[in-house]
C-alpha cells in the first residue's frame, strides 16, 4: 500500500510539472499559476521521497490536543479554499466554450507585444478576431490594450496593424490604447464607442479561453451582456493560466478590488 501511494504521489508530481512547465519553456512566462503548479509538483515529490518522515511528523502533531485543534483549523480553511477555487475553475472552463451569438461590436483584449510584434497569446487573439470579422462583415472591433514599459507600441496598435495587414478595413476597427487592466479595457472601450455617438448594448469578447470568465463578469458589472469567443490556449498552457485566473477572479470579482494589472 505504501509503495502504491508513493507511486501515485510521483505521478501527480509529474502531471503538475508537465502541465505547468510549457509556458516557461516556450515564452519564459512567470505567473502565480505556474508557481502554484510547479510548487505543488515539488511538494508531492518531496512527500513521496520523505514519506515516512513526513507521516511521523504529522503523527507527533496530532498526538496532542493543541496539535489536533491547529490541524483542524488549517484543514477547514484549506477545504474552504478548495471549494472556492473549484467553483471558480469550473466557471472558467465553462466560459471557455465559443458562443453562437453575433453582435455589432466585439472587443479584443490586449496581451504582450514583443517590440512591435504580437506575442504568442496576442497573436492567437488577433487570429480569432480576423476569423470573426471575416465571417461577420457587419461587425466592428474595439482593439483594447495600452503600451507596457517593455513594449515599443501599444497592444491596440499592434492588433490594428496585424488586422489591417490581413485585409480588414480600418473603418471597422477602433483603437483603445490607454488601458492597463481588464477593467480599464471595458471602461475605456465603452467611452470610445460613446464618443462616436453610439452605445454598446451587448458585446462579444475575444481573449484567451482562460480569461473569458473574468472578462465577462467585469463587462456584466458595467451593465453589458457579454459572450465568449475564445482563442484557444495550447493544452500544456491552459492549466497554469486558469489557476492564475482563479486568484484574479477572487480578487477582482469576489472581493471587488480593481487595482490589478491584466
Amino acid at each position: 500500500m505504501k509503495t502504491a501511494i508513493r507511486t501515485l504521489l510521483i505521478l501527480i508530481s509529474a502531471f503538475c510539472i508537465l502541465m505547468n512547465i510549457g509556458p516557461v519553456i516556450v515564452s519564459g512566462e512567470k505567473n502565480i499559476g505556474i508557481i502554484v503548479g510547479l510548487g505543488s509538483g515539488a511538494l508531492f515529490l518531496a512527500y513521496a521521497i520523505f514519506f515516512d518522515k513526513i507521516n511521523a511528523f504529522f503523527a507527533r502533531i496530532l498526538s496532542s490536543a493543541a496539535g489536533k485543534i491547529i490541524f483542524s483549523i488549517i484543514a477547514a480553511a484549506a477545504a474552504f479554499a478548495v471549494i472556492i477555487c473549484s467553483v471558480t475553475l469550473i466557471n472558467i472552463m465553462r466560459y471557455s466554450r465559443q458562443t453562437e451569438k453575433r453582435t455589432e461590436y466585439i472587443i479584443v483584449l490586449g496581451c504582450r507585444v514583443n517590440g512591435t510584434q504580437p506575442g504568442r497569446y496576442l497573436r492567437a487573439r488577433i487570429n480569432k478576431a480576423l476569423e470573426y470579422l471575416n465571417e461577420n462583415p457587419g461587425s466592428a472591433a474595439i482593439l483594447s490594450g495600452g503600451q507596457g514599459a517593455d513594449e515599443d507600441i501599444s497592444e491596440g496598435q499592434a492588433m490594428f496593424d496585424s488586422l489591417t495587414a490581413s485585409g480588414i478595413d480600418p473603418s471597422r476597427l477602433i483603437i483603445e490604447d490607454k488601458s492597463t487592466s481588464t477593467i480599464e479595457n471595458f471602461e475605456n472601450s465603452i467611452n470610445a464607442v460613446r464618443s462616436g455617438g453610439k452605445e454598446i448594448d451587448e458585446i462579444i469578447i475575444i481573449t484567451n479561453d482562460f480569461h473569458e470568465y473574468r472578462a465577462s463578469r467585469i463587462a456584466a458589472r458595467l451593465g453589458i451582456p457579454a459572450y465568449p469567443y475564445p482563442a484557444k490556449t495550447p493544452w500544456n498552457g491552459y492549466l497554469p493560466f486558469a489557476v492564475r485566473e482563479v486568484f484574479a477572479v477572487v480578487y477582482q470579482i469576489y472581493l471587488g478590488r480593481n487595482n490589478l494589472r491584466n
